[in-house]
């Protein structure tokens, strides 16, 4: 068969996917449009992430993806993270637009990587192999204030590197590459839009590079900045998916009839709580009678019923619809499920600098610092008060025909749900800096062997504050209004502490509070941070002997590592308490935020070797190589540990390789786990040895110092093909399978009670009774007592192909690359009890969101003159539950997948080669797919999963750059 036929052929099959939709595919390696690799001289030595060996065209056991700069430039991503996130062997479960209705963690606006749904705190990120300072006391580095002006790629290794890089990299390692050999002057600016006119962005970018003293001398520098709007409300308008989609309990249900528990829903709204005020219950002759009970209409006669307060503080009619648990379907039309960020306002700026000076072979210094800040801005919902403020019914700010009909019906008080829109939304604003400054000596001190030592100090600062959030004392006071002597509205708590400053507050409708009303309760908690590390390191790397297929290549070495946390909260926070109490009363803290105080530390010196021993060489039975490590750990807070990988590659011919890597791995409790803040809060739970229940307890949440290290079991197997007589093609299967023991996390207070009944003594020193036998006090901290399992395959194929092999005379190249992954476990096991959640594609069980396929196809076009590129991402259907049963459990356990299109191009204004001038596009979501539906049961839970979908739609960027 000749090439010219094999050629479109292959093409045309593998390309079928894209062309047709399809949307179950196969995954591994990422997409790395890039030409294809330039022979490598003797002196081009390759530093393989994964291993710290240097050979020649190794090739590591241990699954690989490469994503080339040029790659992640053809979709002009506003930031690489979102690039990154599109793979499918990344979950997006911490990123810009996700997460960004939490108020009380600070988290909002990260930008994270999570290899296999693991944790970011289990993704290993370095820059140039070299560790970078965390974003978070959980460890994870935020990719926000990564310089990537100069990226040339991204190195992801898609398997256990503990041995190779130490603690963390339990799930793998995402390694961003520097080009420090750039020279000469680069720019980029661009700017974007959705097809929605929101969300406006632009980037700025600029490099310079020189050498100097005869090359021996080297200098570079670079910067960016890049701003995004943000998207702080979904417009049904805009957004037409927008339906007030929940899922909800059934109304239709009754045990036995045949009907699901659940049902998913439009046109849903609170039942409780409205925006100004709506009354709930009374307190009638003594007695307390719900509007609502059992999920029906109760007390409907009760003069109150049905009662509200809208514009102005009139007095309202409170329409209900169909109850739903604290839902209803139709009625009083208001949620704030669309009052949350869709994607905050972002400004990040990042620096990077390097001079390197070659004193001689032996010794070359070098000297790089960095500095990256990202300020996130984004409004959160509404502050709900559901059905927990008790007022008088003789309230100075109520109505007088209110009080007059309360009187006449012997009514003392209501109990009322308030939605604070004369209060404002809530506001994260977070602002991160890092700092980064690596000192590094190498050089060769013999034939064939280097040396390198470095020093690293990084440090990353942190500055949160949730704005406009509300003082729970204050709001208690004020909100009790009275009239005094001289007949003024004033607080209470003012008529025997006429200097508390209280100012009152009128919550019976909506542009009823006075302006000195909201300032007296509101305020804002914060927190600073301040996060360090410093690591030393020593390495050499070398070939100390041959055997009979070639050299041995070894590598060796000792790190030192430090890292601490300093963390102070606001002093109104610090009086947090949390509890059942209703307001009025006298509580702590803020309504929400409430960031404490910590501080800690601990240091690590690690021990490590790296062998790789050539078995054949190019023998009648093949080239076989293998590629041992072993790491011996010693943490100043769990102890010595150690970890080893061994892998083994053959090629019985050049077409095939077969490769096998078995390791095991570790992840060190960090600073959250061990230093976190303590805080108290009033709970129920039940225990099986009292003889009343539940019993009301106080819970104790802080860190645990007595932590170990998690360890991980981790196979790969894999094979690769690249066929000569099909130049420019190859595809790699790789099964993994993940065991994680001794995992980390935090129990419910009632688990730690039956577990500790059930014979788990170690749980049992977290509760304390009092001498009667009664439960007074649990410690809500981690501890190791779970175990996860993570197993699955991926795929790569791809095809690069000149044009003329397509036709004749053409120019340019044809670049396909197809990958996925297929998710066949990820499994929690607590207690003997394991919970699957492969294809939970989301809903309020899903974290992580594990779909059983994903998928990323790209098809690339590239000449002098320009390039164009067409990708397609899916994401296979799934379901909200794996254990519930659509018509029992759900009316329909069905989640829908997704297909996105992405498209790219460039053109050559003018000049060639690398210096040259291009104008460029995206378009992300060409053809403006809606998200499925996947409804939560949270009050302002958005309908959709932002993890997996797209809920912005349509964007568009263009943009310039230029080489010179």
């Amino acid at each position: 068969m000749s090439k010219n036929f094999v050629r479109p052929l292959l093409l045309a099959s593998v390309s079928l996917p894209l062309a047709l939709s399809t949307s179950v595919a196969m995954a591994q390696t990422a997409p790395a449009e890039e030409a294809a690799p330039a022979a490598q001289t003797p002196a081009e030595a390759i530093v393989v992430t994964g291993s710290r060996v240097q050979r020649n065209g190794y090739d590591a056991p241990t699954p690989l993806t490469v994503v080339d700069a040029s790659s992640i430039a053809k979709l002009a991503p506003t930031n690489v993270a979102n690039y990154l996130n599109q793979l499918p062997q990344l979950t997006g479960t911490a990123t810009s637009r996700a997460g960004n209705g939490a108020t009380s963690t600070g988290t909002a606006g990260l930008n994270l990587l999570d290899l296999r749904g693991l944790g970011p705190n289990r993704t290993l990120v370095l820059i140039d192999g070299q560790r970078v300072a965390p974003s978070t006391q959980t460890g994870a580095v935020d990719v926000n204030n990564i310089p990537t002006a100069l990226l040339s790629r991204v190195d992801i290794v898609t398997g256990g590197a503990s041995a190779a890089y130490g603690s963390d990299a339990v799930a793998g390692v995402v390694n961003f590459v520097i080009d420090r050999k750039f020279e000469g002057l680069k720019l980029n600016v661009m700017g974007g839009v959705t097809s929605r006119g929101d969300n406006k962005n632009y980037q700025f970018t600029g490099s310079f590079g020189k050498t100097f003293a005869d090359g021996r001398g080297h200098f570079i520098i670079s910067g960016e900045h890049q701003h995004e709007d943000g998207i702080f409300l979904i417009d049904p308008a805009k957004r037409k998916w927008y339906k007030e989609t929940y899922l909800v309990a059934n109304p239709a249900f009754v045990a036995g009839n045949g009907q699901p528990r659940q049902i998913v829903a439009d046109n849903v709204h609170y039942n409780n709580v409205a925006q100004g005020t709506v009354i709930n219950s009374v307190v009638q002759n003594g007695v307390r009678r719900n509007f609502i009970t059992a999920g029906a209409l109760s007390n409907t006669t009760n003069p109150f019923f049905g009662t509200s307060f809208g514009p102005g503080g009139a007095v309202t009619p409170f329409v209900y619809g169909t109850i739903a648990g604290n839902f209803m379907i139709g009625g009083n039309p208001w949620n704030e499920g669309n009052f949350g960020t869709l994607t905050p306002r972002i400004d990040r700026t990042n620096a990077w600098g390097m001079l390197s000076y070659e004193f001689s072979p032996a010794v070359t210094a070098t000297f790089e610092a960095s500095y990256g800040t990202t300020h996130t801005f984004g409004p959160a919902a509404y502050q709900r008060n559901v059905n927990n403020i008790d007022i008088s019914a003789s309230n100075a700010f109520l109505p007088a025909s209110v009080r007059a009909t309360a009187a006449a019906n012997n009514i003392t008080s209501f109990r009322v749900g308030y939605g604070s829109v004369d209060l404002g939304r809530m506001i994260n604003d977070i602002q991160r800096e890092n700092y980064r400054l690596v000192g590094t000596l190498a050089g060769e001190f013999a034939k064939g062997w280097k040396w390198q030592a470095y020093y690293q100090y990084g440090r990353t600062n942190l500055d949160i504050k949730l704005l406009n959030t509300t003082d729970n004392i204050k709001f208690s006071n004020a909100i009790d209004a009275v009239t005094n002597a001289s007949g003024q509205i004033v607080c209470r708590s003012t008529l025997t502490n006429p200097t508390d400053g209280c100012v009152p507050l009128n919550i019976f409708g909506t542009g009823v509070a006075s302006p000195a009303a909201i300032a007296y309760v509101k305020g804002t908690a914060f927190q600073s941070q301040a996060i360090t590390q410093q690591v030393g390191s020593l390495s050499i790397t070398g070939e100390p002997f041959s055997l009979w297929a070639g050299p041995v290549s070894f590598a060796a070495g000792i790190e030192h590592r430090r890292e601490s946390v300093t963390a102070v909260g606001d002093p109104v926070s610090a009086n947090f308490v949390s509890g059942p109490s209703l307001y009025p009363t006298t509580l702590g803290g803020f309504f929400t935020g409430n960031f404490k105080s910590n501080a800690g530390k601990y240091h690590v010196t690690e021990g490590f070797a790296e062998v790789v021993a050539p078995l054949l060489k190019e023998s009648a039975i093949g080239t076989a190589d293998f590629n041992g490590a072993l790491r011996v750990t010693d943490y100043s807070t769990s102890g010595r540990v150690t970890t080893w990988k061994a892998g083994l590659t053959y090629e019985p011919i050049r077409d095939i390789k077969f490769r096998v890597v078995r390791s095991r791995d570790i992840r060190a409790p960090n600073l959250q786990e061990l230093y976190a803040a303590g805080a108290s809060q009033a709970v129920d739970v039940t225990d099986p040895l009292a003889t009343v229940n539940p019993t009301r307890i106080t819970q104790i949440t802080d860190g645990n110092r007595a932590l170990r290290p998690e360890k991980a079991n981790t196979l790969g197997l894999g094979v690769v093909v690249s066929p000569r007589f099909i130049p420019g093609f190859s595809a790699s299967f790789d099964y993994y399978n993940i065991k994680l023991t001794d995992a980390i996390t935090t129990l419910a207070v009632n688990d730690i009670v039956s577990r500790c009944i059930g014979g788990e003594s170690e749980l049992c020193g977290l509760i304390t009774r009092n001498t009667a036998g009664t439960i007074t006090q649990i410690r809500r901290v981690p501890v190791n007592v779970a175990s996860q399992r993570v197993r699955g395959f991926d795929i790569d194929a791809s095809y690069r192909i000149p044009f003329d092999g397509l036709f004749r005379d053409a120019n340019g190249h044809i670049v396909l690359r197809f990958l996925a992954n297929r998710a066949l476990n990820y499994s929690f096991t607590n207690n003997n009890v394991t919970n699957e959640a492969v294809g939970e594609n989301g809903g309020p069980n899903a974290n992580p969101s594990i779909p059983k396929w994903r998928t990323f196809t790209s098809l690339g076009y590239d000449s002098e003159k320009g390039s164009l590129s067409l990708t397609m991402r899916t994401i296979s259907s799934g379901v909200y539950d794996v254990t519930w049963v659509s018509g029992v459990d759900i009316d329909r356990n069905y989640i829908a997948g997704a297909k996105y299109f992405d498209l790219g191009g460039s053109y050559t204004l003018f000049g060639e080669g690398r210096n040259k001038t291009e104008l460029y596009f995206a378009v992300e979501n060409l053809f403006d797919k809606d998200p499925p539906v996947a409804a939560g049961n949270a009050s302002s839970a958005q309908p959709f999963n932002p993890v997996l979908y797209d809920g912005i739609g349509r964007s568009f960027r263009v943009g310039v750059r230029a080489r010179f």
